[in-house]
């Protein structure tokens, strides 16, 4: 019996190892180019930390990182659910690649073998007809040439009823003209029909390649459908957590803010009560005068004005300009005044106020918070540029700065209106 299937060519084998290659290469590559740098991820949650510092007075590092993790969460997740729902799209569409392909395959190596099964009864039957020509050839042999069949009906035509001989023998030799004509017919059709196989076998084997090449696209989409579910999952678990962390804290921020915010009343009223005070007991305040820059030449770190807090979900005033001053450089009096007071006060550290009477018909006083100490005492005279305090980060401070305020008939107003 023939060999009746072929091994892929040497060709093929190439192809197919070039292509697992390739696929192999991007199964590797692909994932490393999904991902994000994670320094870079950091470093923007980092600056993101101190921005929320600046913007809100005493929230602590770990809060800001919470609500900067949450922001950071929030902003990917749109990317992370498109790539996501990609990548299973993806490996939606290489499973049915699979399976579509596996269907033709199955068929292919059905179709060759109903081939094969053709071939070996084509075989039968041409060894039964080469064994049938061999008979007449060996009969015709002994026979020097004419074949016992021939010879009976020869010797028939010579009988009384020789016309019937006659018939006989056309009838013999029209017989073995069939065996042989059939014989050729099916050498043939034996040869198509190994061309039939041998044209399944490629077709199968290049099947197989695809296949081959399907199965590791659909390895390489299961991966990445796998890790971008991951990273979703990671950024959904990120996001969750550090909701969850502002929800516990809710509470403590609003008390402190609350805390904050009657402090800021009560040296208000405080100012208040002691520039009437200092007008019913003759008390000289300096007037008509200017205010300047109480921290020349530092940068304005985080401005007047109001802010939605992180935790809470309040809106809150951020009543002064804080100014990035280093801790321990001196705080300079804005304007030639009184001191008011000079002490703890809470969430604002060591602070200094200071009454400066009537500029521009308006009553100005101004404060300086989170100092590291306070160089001046309540009553004491200062003229604008002394020394008031050196710059710290006391209280509900997060580091180094001056937070200024300027209060205008009692009520907190942009500093920077005063001293640009």
């Amino acid at each position: 019996m023939k060999q009746l299937f072929s091994r892929p060519a040497p060709g093929a084998r190439v192809r197919l190892r070039a292509t697992v290659a390739a696929v192999c290469a991007a199964v590797l590559l692909a994932p490393v180019a999904a991902q994000a740098n994670p320094a870079e991820e950091k470093a923007a949650v980092d600056e993101r930390v101190e921005e929320l510092q600046a913007e809100h007075e005493g929230l602590s590092e770990e809060l800001a990182r919470v609500v900067a993790e949450l922001e950071d969460a929030e902003a990917q997740l749109p990317d992370a659910e498109d790539a996501a729902a990609a990548a299973a799209e993806e490996l939606e569409e290489a499973q049915r690649k699979d399976d579509e392909l596996a269907a033709r395959l199955t068929s292919a190596e059905n179709a060759q073998d109903d081939i094969r099964e053709e071939i070996d009864a084509s075989e039968d039957r041409i060894e039964e007809s080469e064994r049938a020509v061999v008979e007449v050839g060996r009969r015709a042999y002994q026979n020097s040439g004419v074949t016992s069949d021939v010879a009976m009906l020869l010797e028939m035509t010579q009988s009384e009823n020789g016309l019937d001989g006659l018939s006989r023998v056309d009838s013999a030799v029209r017989g073995q003209q069939r065996t042989l004509t059939q014989l050729n017919e099916q050498r043939s059709a034996g040869l198509n029909n190994q061309d039939r196989l041998d044209a399944a076998a490629q077709e199968v084997s290049d099947l197989r390649d695809e296949a081959a090449e399907v199965l590791l696209e659909k390895k390489a989409a299961e991966s990445a459908a796998r890790e971008a579910k991951e990273d979703l999952d990671a950024l959904i678990a990120q996001k969750d957590g550090a909701a969850q962390t502002i929800e516990d804290n809710q509470a403590s921020a609003a008390d402190e803010l609350r805390r904050q915010q009657e402090e800021q009343d009560r040296l208000a009223d405080e100012v208040r009560r002691w520039e009437e005070e200092a007008e019913r007991d003759g008390i000289p305040l300096p007037g008509d005068g200017e205010l300047r820059n109480p921290a020349p030449g530092y940068p304005i770190t985080s401005p007047f004005g109001w802010r939605t807090h992180p935790i809470s979900g309040t809106r809150k005033l951020h009543t002064g300009t804080d100014f990035g001053i280093p801790c321990g450089n001196e705080v300079y009096s804005a304007g030639d005044g009184v001191v008011v007071s000079a002490g703890s006060a809470g969430g604002y550290g060591n602070r200094v106020v200071i009454s400066h009477g009537k500029i521009r018909g308006q009553s100005i006083s101004t404060t300086y918070n989170h100092n590291t100490r306070n160089v001046v005492r309540a009553g004491q005279t200062v003229s604008q540029g002394d020394v008031v305090a050196l710059a710290g980060t006391t209280g509900s401070s997060t580091g180094c700065h001056l937070h200024f305020e300027v209060m205008q008939n009692g009520t907190y107003v942009d500093p920077m209106d005063w001293i640009s």
